[in-house]
């Protein structure tokens, strides 16, 4: 019986190694280009980054096509289909990247407010929280470190999420230094005082297009403002901005948020933006930011899942 061999990669959307155990299953497919297989499960313990799979029963000459499921624990399986030709190490035609199982994150290992780059240390400590819905009280007065640990996962993950995406001077044209002193932030969004030049770097920037602000209701006392709401021209993870004013003052404020609208292709699945009490999950838009760069990973925010 001819045999032919399988050389797969696999990592996190990190690129990092695959700690847990992994479990592939090969299931020849119906028809023809199944012919010579035979079903196979294979399992190892990581952590684990390149895989060989021995002894893969195919057809002489053409080879045989299998159906590939790769699992791991906390992530979301992956597939695709894989030609076994004989007497050689067949490459498998995708890298195995796993996406994380939001529901299983049972915490984040986030840098210190200390390690955070002095542009996201001062949004902090120039805050002046305030109250729109019930789950923004437990922030009320609280500004600096204080502020940044009472966050939680969560709304630490947004946060960030959003700095990371917004310090990109590719795809966001390092907005970041306009965005002062936050006001709300929850797990699928933040609320900011703005520097006015942050209106003319997205209205003028080709790197953000104009897009609907109906679906971003201000807090009491704030009104959206003329200036009106852009969204970055890349394919996954848009950075959106829309401005608002504080009626009282006039101040400049947005509402900032990463949007995946489009869905991204994982082996035979198309994630997502899924939700989370309703609203986008935040570990999820971690995966579509490693997914928008993975061979770089420009744009991974500097934070990891415990489980």
């Amino acid at each position: 019986m001819a045999k032919g061999n399988l050389v797969v990669h696999l990592s996190d959307m990190t690129g990092a190694l695959v700690k847990g155990r992994v479990e592939i299953d090969l299931r020849r497919v119906d028809g023809s280009n199944g012919a010579g297989g035979e079903n196979m499960e294979v399992s190892v313990n990581g952590p684990v980054g390149t895989l060989t799979v021995t002894g893969v029963h195919c057809q002489p000459g053409p080879g045989t096509m299998y159906e590939m499921r790769v699992s791991t624990e906390h992530h979301r399986k992956y597939a695709f289909f894989q030609l076994i030709r004989e007497n050689r190490d067949n490459p498998a035609s995708d890298d195995v990247e796993f996406w994380v199982k939001p529901g299983d994150v049972a915490n984040i290992q986030a840098p210190t407010f200390a390690d955070l780059p002095a542009t996201v240390r001062a949004m902090c400590d120039q805050a002046t929280m305030i109250v729109d819905k019930p789950e923004d009280r437990d922030l009320v007065g609280l500004s600096g470190s204080a502020l940044y640990q009472q966050m939680g996962p969560l709304r630490k993950a947004c946060l960030l999420n959003i700095v990371k995406k917004a310090g990109d001077a590719t795809t966001a044209g390092n907005c970041l230094p306009s965005i002062r002193g936050l006001m709300i932030s929850r797990q699928d969004r933040m609320f900011a005082t703005v520097a006015p030049g942050l209106v003319n770097l997205v209205q003028k920037g080709v790197m953000f297009k104009s897009a609907q602000s109906a679906l971003h209701d201000p807090p009491p006392g704030f009104v959206l403002s003329v200036h009106g709401s852009f969204k970055s021209r890349d394919p996954h993870a848009n950075l959106q901005v829309t401005f608002m004013t504080e009626v009282a003052t006039g101040t400049l404020v947005a509402d900032i948020d990463i949007d995946e609208s489009s869905g991204i292709e994982h082996g035979f699945e198309v994630i997502r933006n899924a939700v989370f009490k309703t609203r986008t999950n935040p570990y999820l838009i971690r995966e579509f930011l490693n997914a928008a760069d993975f061979a770089g990973h420009s744009l991974s925010p500097d934070y990891q899942f415990t489980f």
